[in-house]
């Protein structure tokens, strides 16, 4: 997404988020009388000594670097964005979507330990959008070498598992979505006609270019490494091990730490947890009423393992443009930084800037580029 100016997008967030706050606090209302989901099954005792869930609403945005991050270099014009639900509702689709996640789950709950008692399951739901085109906008062909367009809408339901006595944690996501939809090139047109910028001419050429569904599955488990400092300023650090399959397959191990004056536990954070945007998650528990504003700065690392990515690659059906698994980097690496801060009232904002290697092995696609994102949230008690 060329050029698109802060001016017109980050005003929008903080007006989604009032939009959408009065039906989230209605959620987390009824949350608690929602039917547990699959792993609920092996935490007998855990519901009698858990607090209620938080609720929570939260946007996001993320683009490519010349807008958040490195402005004068405009290589790439990548983007996307979501809306998140926090709690154990997130209406007929949600539930839906939840329970199919909790049924996969179930497989893979470790019941040794989430049969302890004091074991939590905090739940989630997001919508998105997400959009990559080449680096020559104009063209109104095929551009051979460099990324080829592609666009997913999806809809995502999110689980985490954890105890606050554990010094691990469980993250899990579901996605469907819908692949090569005319929608994609309707939303960045009105968006370059906001901003009086290049408008895109080679969607025709997208990937699964007239709709085709997708879906993917991940789990993480993240471990707590150490806890460091004493009194207002103190950090925390952790590894994060994750995989999964579907539109991105694909295995990763992580690191991450931050610093400052830190409120919330070292679970509620996941930055390390990505597909292009942050993966669907809970918000964190509420700040104490009198709790000073939580303010800290972080940074990460990442290494993966990547078997398929359908955004180069494609799925089933035909794509004008497509790469053969030799032409794609499976090895990657990512870093990461930035800082948050949260108020006892349920606010947070943070900001991030996120560098990836070169997914291409050859052609003018063959670059690294970094991402910004910016994401507003309200937490409910």
């Amino acid at each position: 997404m060329a050029r698109m100016r802060l001016s017109v997008l980050i005003p929008a967030i903080p007006s989604l988020i009032c939009f959408a706050a009065a039906s989230a606090a209605l959620v987390g209302r009824s949350a608690a009388a929602e039917i547990p989901g699959a792993c609920q099954r092996v935490t007998s005792g855990s519901e009698e000594v858990s607090p209620a869930e938080p609720t929570g609403v939260g946007a996001g945005i993320v683009l490519d670097e010349h807008l958040l991050t490195d402005g004068p270099r405009d290589q790439d014009y990548n983007g996307g964005g979501e809306l998140t639900f926090s709690g154990a509702r997130g209406g007929s689709i949600g539930r839906a979507l939840d329970r199919v996640l909790g049924s996969i789950d179930q497989s893979f709950c470790p019941s040794d330990r989430f049969s302890a008692p004091g074991w939590q399951a905090g739940h989630a739901f997001a919508v998105g959008l997400l959009i990559f085109t080449p680096g020559d906008l104009a063209a109104h062909e095929v551009v051979i070498g460099d990324r080829p367009y592609a666009s997913l809408f999806f809809l995502s339901a999110g689980r985490r598992y954890f105890s606050s006595d554990a010094d691990v944690a469980y993250n899990s996501s579901l996605t469907l979505g819908m692949m090569g939809l005319a929608a994609a090139r309707s939303i960045q047109d009105a968006l370059h006609s906001l901003t009086g910028s290049e408008q895109p001419e080679g969607w025709s050429h997208q990937i699964s270019s007239g709709g085709e569904p997708t879906l993917r599955y991940g789990m993480a488990r993240q471990a707590l490494l150490g806890e460091y400092g004493q009194g207002a300023s103190h950090g925390d650090s952790k590894w994060t091990v994750a995989g999964s399959v579907g539109t991105v397959t694909e295995a990763s191990l992580a690191f991450n730490a931050r610093w400052g004056r830190i409120e919330s536990p070292w679970w509620a954070f996941t930055p390390e947890q990505t597909m292009y945007v942050q993966e669907t998650q809970p918000v964190a528990p509420p700040l104490g009423l009198d709790a000073a504003p939580e303010v800290f700065a972080f940074a990460g690392a990442r290494a993966k393992l990547r078997a398929y990515n359908a955004f180069l690659q494609g799925q089933f059906r035909h794509s004008d443009l497509t790469y053969p698994e030799g032409d794609v980097n499976k090895l990657l690496a990512e870093v990461w930084a930035g800082i948050e801060w949260r108020t006892s009232s349920g606010w947070a904002l943070q900001y991030l800037a996120r560098w990836e290697s070169r997914e291409l092995r050859g052609g003018a696609g063959s670059r690294s580029f970094t991402w910004g994102s910016i994401e507003i949230s309200k937490a409910f008690r």
